[in-house]
């Protein structure tokens, strides 16, 4: 059976939310129920999920713009001017399937609702959306089967987190306290499955709509992003990764908890390796394991949407 997930997701931003989020729509393994965008212009965030989710044949997803603001600040306008860096792939509503009717935390808790214990969310962006829906609809603990998520940082300093906890430490605190099951991966766990020059020209030349979208999202990203690498990479796609097991990611029981400082200070990210923690930490995929992850990613987008 299929593997259903709700994505939540900053997309538009860095490149690896608009390509993993592809690469789970064409996927066979997984039903993408729900997508959320969270952090910034979410609007703009959704615009583009809603443009990814047509080309790739899945119209009917919803997909819900979420908070804009870290917890426990109150949602608002985000300020006027900004952007994301690959807006341009859906500067308006034009042609777009239309956007749910709820927020982003109540798309959250209604999904899970419908499939008690069987819907997994990975969050590949600020926890603030997980963060709501666990505080706002309490029920969401015991409805999901799991909060997957992109925002460790173990190498070397097993006590940093990193920047997708880092943007709302507070979010992930009511994750780590909510007794849902909470597998967190570290950022660097696909450094072995970055993708080459010569996988970026195949999207180009590919022929296909859904390909040349990616490769236009990877120019977009380039351009516009100051701290853009030399290559696209795929750092988000350790959270699917580990849900399609084969032993991609490994992991190790633990605990974790956060501890929240005054305004001007950082979060800190305690771990604690302990056989019977409530949580799972994730591990880097070997060279062998990254190289064999780019070759599936690379399969699946080049592959004709699974719906058409």
């Amino acid at each position: 059976m299929a593997i259903k997930v709700i994505i939540d997701t900053d997309i538009g931003e860095d490149i690896d939310d608009i390509l993993v989020t592809a690469f789970a729509l064409n996927s066979p393994e997984f039903e993408v129920l729900a997508i959320t965008t969270v952090d910034g212009d979410t609007q703009a965030r959704s615009r583009i999920a809603r443009r990814v989710t047509a080309e790739f044949g899945r119209p009917e997803t919803p997909v819900a713009a979420g908070y804009v603001w870290s917890m426990p600040r109150a949602d608002r306008e985000i300020a006027p001017g900004t952007a994301v860096t690959q807006g341009e792939l859906a500067p308006d509503e034009s042609g777009l399937p239309p956007a749910s009717e709820f927020g982003a935390d109540e798309l959250i808790a209604r999904t899970a609702a419908e499939h008690p214990r069987e819907v997994t969310l990975v969050t590949i962006g600020s926890m603030t959306n997980a963060g709501q829906a666990l505080v706002r609809y309490p029920e969401t603990a015991r409805n999901l089967r799991a909060v997957v998520t992109n925002g460790g940082n173990f190498a070397g300093r097993p006590t940093a987190i990193g920047w997708n906890l880092r943007y709302d430490p507070l979010a992930a605190a009511m994750v780590a306290r909510s007794g849902a099951q909470w597998v967190l991966l570290p950022e660097n766990a696909m450094r072995h499955a970055v993708l080459r020059e010569e996988e970026v020209e195949r999207l180009r030349a590919a022929g296909l709509p859904t390909a040349a979208l990616l490769a236009r999202a990877i120019d977009l990203w380039s351009k516009n992003k100051p701290d853009a690498t030399s290559r696209p990479h795929l750092s988000d796609l350790n959270v699917f990764a580990y849900l399609l097991g084969n032993d991609y990611v490994p992991v190790r029981p633990g605990r974790v908890s956060l501890t929240i400082p005054p305004p001007d200070g950082l979060a800190t990210l305690q771990i604690e390796e302990h056989p019977d923690g409530p949580h799972l930490l994730g591990g880097e995929a070997a060279p062998e394991q990254g190289s064999a992850l780019r070759a599936l990613f690379m399969q699946r987008v080049l592959a004709p949407p699974v719906c058409q």
